[in-house]
């Protein structure tokens, strides 16, 4: 759900002529995050990187989590899709946030709660 809200925002940016808003190329930081998001085996974060959009969700490996995160905080991915989880579990500073959904999956539940 992460990667089609991200690839969704970015087709949006496209479609309206907004993708310099996201290009972040010129960050001092880009090309060494390029390199680390080239070695990952998520095609997901490949995909997006270029777009300006990172994903985070549980289903990530720890490695990319960590990832997105750095280049979030780095300012290299200036928007960051996530899960519940991220969005009220982990300190990351934004400027605008979107809260798509208020509900996280409970394995003791069996299925999905609200928060």
């Amino acid at each position: 759900d992460t990667f089609k809200t991200a690839d969704t925002l970015a087709q949006m940016a496209i479609d309206q002529n907004h993708t310099g808003h996201f290009d972040m190329c010129t960050h001092m930081q880009y090309g060494y995050f390029q390199q680390q998001v080239q070695k990952s085996r998520n095609k997901q974060v490949q995909m997006i990187f270029d777009k300006g959009f990172g994903i985070h969700h549980a289903g990530m490996l720890r490695s990319d989590r960590t990832l997105t995160e750095k280049m979030f905080l780095a300012g290299v991915v200036p928007v960051l899709c996530c899960t519940a989880t991220l969005a009220w579990g982990v300190n990351l500073p934004a400027r605008s946030v979107i809260i798509k959904g208020t509900s996280i999956f409970d394995s003791q539940a069996g299925g999905y709660k609200d928060l």
